[in-house]
């Protein structure tokens, strides 16, 4: 296997960097979460490090997914509490969103888009003008390998494309913690190396990344 060394371009954001008083990104005290009389959270802690690749392990139903939807801010936990980069999830919760990506199970672009539209698209929500929105797709297509299908649209991608895709578009504007909810499922061999090395080369960039996985190995290639 051939390892190929990626860069990204720079990163744009719409936030000034607050003073870092913690190490941790992610901090969480008995974190609880049920859906009618399913508990799929019960009273998780973490400590996660900042710049650091921290993997969850576990089977398919572990609350892995339910956790980071929590710390994400997109559900509310029923007990326990967290920071994420130094703000309550519950109190706090846009400052949470203003710093973090999520890059779920499923792809979230659009399949009756380009790729080029999607990314475009993304970075004007983001607050980006339409000028930089479009710089800023093409350099990361350009840095995902996707330039040459970048006016295909993504119901046309394979399955690799899409994950790659994905994943460049929840770093428009690059996140401080990024949350990675199972990134290889379903990918082929070459993909999944693929998927890997852009996670590599984040952990090697600073970013913060949260890593849920169902794969031991992956989680023995990637994690710290």
């Amino acid at each position: 296997m051939t390892v190929v060394a990626m860069s990204f371009p720079a990163p744009r954001g719409l936030y000034v960097a607050e003073p870092m008083e913690s190490t941790l990104a992610i901090e969480a005290s008995g974190l609880e979460k049920s859906f009618g009389d399913t508990q799929a959270v019960s009273g998780v802690d973490l400590a996660v490090r900042r710049g650091s690749v921290y993997g969850m392990l576990g089977p398919n139903g572990a609350g892995k997914t339910t956790t980071i939807r929590i710390l994400a801010t997109l559900l509310r936990p029923d007990g326990g509490e967290a920071r994420v980069l130094g703000h309550d999830i519950v109190a706090e919760a846009d400052e949470v969103r203003g710093r973090v990506s999520l890059t779920g199970q499923l792809a979230s672009v659009d399949e009756d888009l380009t790729g080029r539209e999607n990314l475009i698209l993304i970075g004007r929500l983001l607050g980006l003008k339409r000028g930089a929105a479009k710089e800023r797709s093409g350099e990361l297509l350009d840095a995902f390998g996707l330039g040459d299908a970048a006016g295909r649209l993504v119901k046309n991608y394979s399955g690799g494309m899409r994950r790659r895709l994905d994943i460049a578009a929840s770093i428009v504007v690059t996140p401080e913690l990024m949350f990675l909810d199972e990134p290889t499922t379903g990918l082929d061999p070459r993909s999944r190396n693929q998927v890997w090395e852009i996670i590599r080369s984040f952990a090697a960039g600073g970013t913060t990344i949260l890593l849920c996985t169902q794969y031991l190995d992956e989680a023995d290639q990637l994690a710290d």
